[in-house]
């Protein structure tokens, strides 16, 4: 694998929404879950996450739709496209695949530089999708669970 361009750069489709990152990303994940077909339109949403140490957007901000009671998806208010998916209380930044000006230095299979790239919410898969990469297939990922745990102790304090 090629050296990655570091800072990792990167935008939206019309260039209103820019980022940067210091440091490298430290997992890949596809998603399967019903919410990220519908908020990406595919099959799927293949995401790099970076651990917000160093993450920051260089031009513009996105707008944030909040899809659940512990998540918010980052979008370019002008052209639309899906850029970034955060978990509330949680510094890291999931940056969609497609926005990174190298995606090339970013791949999503077993022998990615990264430990842990895999499918989750493998059981919410499309019938028809064939998952024939090799990376494991799980169910809820680990910050997902600890995010909703998060969302639902902090509405039952409140309520």
């Amino acid at each position: 694998m090629p050296t990655p361009h570091l800072p990792v750069t990167g935008g939206c489709l019309c260039g209103a929404v820019r980022y940067e990152c210091g440091e490298a990303s430290v997992h890949g994940s596809y998603c399967h879950c019903r919410m990220c077909q519908k908020g990406y339109g595919g099959l799927f949403q293949a995401a790099l996450k970076f651990t917000g140490k160093e993450f920051r957007f260089t031009k513009g901000d996105p707008k944030y739709y909040r899809s659940s009671a512990y998540a918010l998806r980052g979008f370019c208010a002008e052209c639309g496209s899906p850029i970034a998916f955060v978990y509330d209380g949680n510094p890291t930044v999931w940056i969609l695949i497609g926005t990174p000006d190298h995606p090339e230095d970013w791949p999503l299979t077993k022998d990615a530089p990264w430990t842990g790239t895999c499918h989750v919410f493998a059981e919410s898969k499309v019938a028809w999708e064939e998952i024939r990469d090799g990376l494991p297939q799980l169910g809820e990922p680990p910050s997902g669970t600890a995010a909703r745990k998060r969302a639902d102790d902090a509405s039952t304090a409140s309520g």
